[in-house]
């Protein structure tokens, strides 16, 4: 009997210590406007903040509407924007990552790029080592970026992929990105990966153009949720437009998106241990479709639909962001945080990712 107890002790034990947290990343996207949640959830989240284990991420659109502007007296207002998500995580000594989104990119339009570097130089003038825009403004990556001996985030420019305004073409810039994104993940092919962009792989919610029987009969209710006026033409006709008149490469049927997700997806697969996390899509998702994870996490300052799907493990149309902690043995384990009820942070969904050994 004392034998079986010091052996089921020392089980105990050593799960305790196989389950040590290595890294924690706290990952907020879609947070480029101050509004009363977007300030409740960063201050809140500054105290899940571990002691030299963490680092906040901000996933893209970290400003709204048209990223960072070119002139006096604009720019100083969208720089406090930008300021509002760092500032707390840089008191605290937590590390910064930002990367670019469409609305970075000028929404999609031609002074993309200028207002890119803008947000880019904003940034490299804090002269702050613990501050980064990553990768570098005006390239797709890939970058990686090592936070522990078992745990890499390998980040990339979606946007950069799908912008129309380039003036050349880019087709080698994606081949040579696929390529270099192959080789880095062949050399962390024992490693935790997560692959992170602001455009996900997976999603269900606006941008994957999937509608319910109440956006045909009541359309109104996608810009108001209690404005049940029944419009059944004019409710099909938008679903209709989006996806041909009005089609947007920030929706993924789009041939561009459509190309992003196939190539990346196919030089991902063969990675045991990779996860993908993103914003764009308002809400929050955890993603499970064939052994194929999605975090969704683009609900720091903007809310959306998002519909339902077997292969959604948790969703959530309203504010919030995502923690994850990669311990020392390779599991994960993700969660969300959300502002219900009213003023307090709740921990609102919890599930973990096992480590799968190659050898």
């Amino acid at each position: 009997m004392r034998r079986t107890l010091f052996l089921f002790f020392t089980f105990l034990s050593f799960y305790s210590f196989a389950q040590e947290l290595e890294h924690r990343l706290i990952v907020f996207g879609d947070a480029g406007e101050i509004n009363n949640k977007q300030t409740f959830l960063i201050e809140k989240s500054h105290a899940l903040k571990v002691d030299k284990k963490t680092t906040a991420f901000f996933v893209g659109d970290n400003i709204y509407e048209f990223g960072m502007a070119l002139s006096a007296p604009e720019n100083m207002e969208t720089a406090k924007i930008l300021q509002s998500q760092y500032e707390g995580f840089r008191k605290l000594d937590v590390p910064v990552y930002f990367l670019a989104g469409n609305h970075d990119w000028d929404k999609s339009k031609k002074d993309g790029l200028a207002k890119l570097k803008a947000q880019e130089q904003f940034i490299l003038d804090q002269k702050d080592p613990g501050l980064k825009f990553i990768p570098k403004a005006g390239t797709i990556g890939p970058e990686a970026i090592h936070m522990s001996e078992r745990l890499t985030v390998i980040t990339y420019d979606s946007e950069y992929w799908l912008f129309p305004h380039h003036g050349r073409s880019i087709e080698q810039d994606k081949d040579e990105f696929i390529a270099e994104l192959g080789k880095l993940l062949e050399e962390h092919q024992d490693k935790r990966v997560i692959l992170m962009s602001h455009h996900p792989m997976l999603t269900f919610g606006e941008h994957a153009l999937k509608y319910t029987w109440r956006d045909h009969l009541f359309p109104l209710t996608r810009l108001w949720k209690v404005a049940y006026l029944p419009l059944p033409g004019l409710g099909s006709l938008y679903p209709l437009l989006r996806s041909t008149a009005l089609a947007s490469p920030e929706d993924i049927k789009h041939p561009l998106y459509s190309d992003l997700i196939a190539r990346v997806t196919e030089v991902s697969k063969s990675h045991p241990n990779l996860i993908f996390v993103s914003g764009h899509d308002h809400g929050l998702q955890y993603i499970d479709k064939e052994g194929m994870h999605q975090i969704v996490s683009g609900s720091g300052a903007k809310t959306s639909e998002i519909r339902k799907d077997e292969s959604l493990k948790f969703r959530y149309n309203k504010q919030g962001f995502s923690v994850i902690d990669c311990h020392d043995n390779g599991d994960l384990r993700i969660q969300f945080y959300i502002d219900e009820p009213q003023d307090s942070l709740t921990k609102a969904f919890e599930a973990d990712i096992p480590f799968q050994l190659t050898h």
